[in-house]
């Protein structure tokens, strides 16, 4: 008891729409959300959490047609608030916010990345002509194309265009839709799917209803998949009844860090061989610092290296002789 009451007392509160567990600590207060119409219960979240504070709720399948997607749940006596979960979601179902503000605590405390990624719209190049496609084809329903009038009064043309973060996938379906291309995204992960299609039983969608971008489509009864909209949450691989398929993540783009939770979280995400990779980049990044702060330090002293004033000295010299 003694201890809860150090740590704050955990509340968790739930209803159809969401999940919210809440500590308050004497300084800080912690609140984990969990979105679950975004969720899909890819299990990311659960794969990665350091705790297990985080059990999978299976989804249920009949007749080769998904019923219930699944779902996870969070144990608030279990879990920690460290938020990596949050960090690593790739439905940005799962948010955390620490007095207020929406950050993780492990990366508050600089002992996580945060993924990079992003989406740019370049205004300028936008035109109405181009009939909304963004817009039409985003599957959140994240981005907003507002008009106003023109100056003549006639016709329409683009005031802005709204995107909500906390809704976008970073899928890039909205960049392959734009044919002003005016719009540029940068996915947080990059991978392959492989399908096993002899293994695909006729007339089963279920990859296709699950995955939250669209970018598995059945043709002539088997699933077709577009890696360029796909983002790997392997939502798809968990819940194919004939395991049929395999996803791999080979990489994931994220702020610079290197701390033994985020490679332990880096591991169960990809493979030991990313690590292992990531490990020889940041390697060769410090080596290439610590030549280019000596050749700052040489080049930036005001008195000369030793073996440079000798050879002057030396030069002097045989000039008096002469």
């Amino acid at each position: 008891m003694w201890v809860n009451d150090l740590r704050g007392e955990a509340i968790k509160d739930e209803n159809l729409r969401e999940l919210r567990i809440k500590r308050d600590f004497l300084t800080k207060d912690y609140l984990l959300r969990l979105n679950k119409d975004l969720c899909n219960g890819c299990g990311v979240c659960f794969d990665i959490c350091p705790h297990e504070a985080i059990t999978k709720l299976p989804s249920t399948v009949y007749d080769g047609h998904l019923i219930e997607k699944p779902s996870i749940d969070i144990d608030k006596d279990v879990c920690v608030m460290c938020g990596e979960c949050a960090v690593l979601c790739p439905l940005n179902a799962l948010h955390m916010e620490v007095n207020g503000k929406e950050i993780a605590t492990i990366v508050e405390n600089e002992a996580f990345p945060v993924l990079v990624k992003e989406i740019i719209i370049l205004k300028e190049k936008c035109a109405p002509d181009c009939e909304f496609r963004c817009q039409n084809e985003c599957p959140t329903e994240a981005i907003k194309v507002l008009q106003r009038l023109s100056e003549n009064g006639e016709t329409y043309e683009i005031d802005d265009v709204k995107i909500d973060e906390s809704l976008c996938f970073y899928c890039r379906r909205c960049e392959f839709a734009c044919n002003k291309k005016a719009i540029l995204v940068k996915k947080p992960f990059m991978g392959s799917i492989n399908v096993n299609l002899n293994a695909c039983p006729q007339g089963c969608t279920v990859c296709s209803e699950i995955c939250p971008t669209y970018a598995i489509q059945i043709k002539e009864g088997k699933p077709t998949i577009n890696e360029k909209v796909c983002i790997f949450c392997s939502a798809c691989e968990k819940v194919c009844p004939k395991q049929a398929i395999e996803m791999t993540r080979d990489w994931v783009f994220h702020t610079d860090i290197q701390a033994a939770a985020w490679l332990t979280a880096l591991k169960k995400l990809t493979s030991p061989k990313t690590v292992a990779k990531e490990l020889r980049i940041k390697s060769g990044k410090r080596r290439a610092d610590v030549v280019r702060s000596r050749e700052v330090s040489i080049n930036s002293t005001s008195n000369p290296p030793a073996c440079f004033r000798a050879e002057e000295f030396l030069k002097i010299l045989a000039n008096c002789k002469k």
